[in-house]
């Protein structure tokens, strides 16, 4: 059943788009909060600033995903201006673990350690540092429990005067830049780093309003202009698509992330700091070998973790999907989570073992992961994330009670169903209204993203025309009375359909080749 859907106008869409922002105080870069803004990270600029001065040895510690890797590169740049050394560390998946571990602390030689996009739960860690004499200064973006390490922390979500806690841990690392700027009394612009923060705002699906708005606003037109060797690159490789979000979530930041998840996210840190062009080369080369092998190895385990959930009796009315395997990628099972989340409408868990030790991933469209995650702590050993996203451990004896735990836990839960697929749908949009005229007032409200989805429509069409290209999908061609339109339909062949009516979510794409505005089909159902 489709729910009722207005028959929308260019001014109804142009005012529809306009109203998602009438309550943001921050529009331009001058209405950015202060660093002062952040608690303690004025203190944190001094005493960062005074290591400086005293030449002690400074090492930024950082995490395996985008955020964590452009964090520790926005530091590292930050630092070369100042002509001051810094060691960049970031822990292996597989043999450090998550953050600041204590096989991390064991192979450091410094006298200060600056973590940036993790920490905040890093107790233990602390502590270590404390009796060994190292400084320990705390950076991050992520979820704070009661008890806090005994360190100097700057995180957005203890900050009651900072006006959006949810930005990420490379825009916090931009923000301590900033804070050390000031500090030192040095002229450094700020703007130069916002191609970089782009693809951790990007990648770690942060609200585009406000803050990260104008940040990211301004960071894809540094991007389009950027000189760094490795976004040079990157432009060059993906030069078939438009440079903008979409490029960046689906394509660049998997391919960034896939070093962390599949060998060593060092890789992905070497490559986007890189300064030789034939160095950059070479570790793009990896990178999207690696990627390649991800993406088979991950289709693999999705079928198999599928047909798990598929076999468990009265999986329907399941309230959670928990599954788990000794042999799977321990690097692959966030995908996985997020895929069995989004293809069910369940919160999800997706656990390996390693080492005697389950490890996994928890995603959700409509729970909050830690929410469930801390009323279950008694049988983690560690777990921490956000509200869509979370890491757990757990020994193996409790994965049984764990589970039972699960499928009794009351939760607070959205309601997912049919409608979920119409969510950011603004209406229904008539053929005859999509041209580049439309496309061009649509693009004044990019970015798009989480908190400012890319606008979608639906249309009944009849499919006149179809063409396969590449890997099984349809180039279609649609008729809704005396109007044609050129759509996609990825990874479907439509070509037995020609003559069927359907009723389709799209958005607009701009086609770079034909120079023309085109409909990328989401979702779709024959009538």
């Amino acid at each position: 059943m489709i729910p009722p859907l207005d028959l929308l106008d260019i001014l109804e869409i142009e005012s529809r788009l306009k109203k998602r922002f009438e309550e943001d105080a921050i529009v331009s870069l001058k209405d950015l909060p202060l660093p002062e803004c952040l608690k303690d990270l004025t203190q944190i600029a001094k005493r960062v600033a005074k290591a400086i001065q005293q030449k002690k040895k400074i090492v930024i510690v950082g995490d395996y995903d985008v955020d964590g890797i452009v964090s520790c590169a926005i530091l590292y740049e930050f630092f070369k201006k100042l002509c001051y050394p810094v060691k960049i560390e970031i822990p292996n998946r597989f043999v450090d673990g998550y953050g600041l571990s204590l096989s991390v602390i064991s192979r450091l030689n410094c006298e200060m350690i600056i973590t940036v996009d993790n920490g905040i739960n890093a107790i233990e860690a602390a502590q270590i540092c404390k009796e060994k004499g190292i400084e320990l200064i705390i950076t991050d973006h992520h979820t704070p429990q009661e008890n806090l390490p005994e360190a100097l922390i700057c995180n957005p979500k203890l900050s009651d005067d900072f006006p959006e806690p949810e930005i990420c841990g490379a825009c916090v690392a931009w923000y301590l830049c900033a804070a050390l700027k000031d500090e030192m009394k040095i002229r450094v612009s700020m703007v130069e780093f916002l191609d970089l923060l782009a693809l951790a705002i990007v990648s770690d699906v942060m609200p585009l309003r406000g803050i990260n708005r104008v940040l990211l606003k301004k960071g894809l037109e540094v991007l389009h202009q950027s000189q760094r060797v490795s976004l040079i690159q990157l432009k060059g490789h993906f030069s078939k698509y438009n440079l903008d979000t979409q490029l960046i979530g689906y394509y660049i930041a998997p391919l960034l992330n896939c070093a962390g998840r599949m060998e060593n996210a060092l890789l992905a840190y070497n490559f986007l700091v890189a300064s030789n062009f034939m160095e950059s080369k070479k570790y793009l080369k990896r990178l999207l070998d690696l990627n390649s092998k991800r993406k088979s190895l991950q289709n693999t385990i999705y079928e198999e973790a599928k047909t798990m959930f598929l076999a468990q009796e009265d999986y329907q009315n399941l309230p959670f999907i928990l599954v788990f395997d000794e042999k799977w990628h321990e690097g692959i099972i966030g995908i996985i989570a997020a895929r069995l989340s989004e293809n069910f409408l369940k919160p999800s868990i997706v656990l390996t073992l390693k080492d005697g030790i389950l490890k996994g991933s928890m995603r959700s469209l409509s729970v909050d992961c830690m929410q469930v995650l801390k009323a279950n702590r008694d049988c983690l050993m560690a777990f921490g994330g956000h509200t869509g996203a979370a890491g757990l451990s757990l020994k193996l004896e409790k994965l049984e009670n764990f589970k039972n735990r699960l499928m009794k836990f009351q939760y607070e839960q959205t309601p997912l169903t049919r409608e979920i697929y119409f969510k950011g749908v603004l209406g229904r949009l008539s053929l005859d209204l999509v041209n580049v005229e439309l496309f061009k007032r649509i693009q004044k409200f990019e970015p798009f993203g989480a908190g400012n989805a890319l606008p979608k429509f639906y249309t009944e069409a009849l499919i006149v025309y179809v063409h396969c290209f590449g890997a099984g999908h349809s180039n279609v061609k649609l008729q809704e009375n005396n109007s044609e339109c050129n759509a996609l339909v990825f990874y479907e062949d439509l070509r037995k359909n020609i003559g069927q009516k359907i009723g389709c979510i799209y958005s607009l794409q701009w086609d770079k080749y034909n120079h023309n505005v085109i409909l990328n089909i989401e979702s779709y159902e024959f009538l």
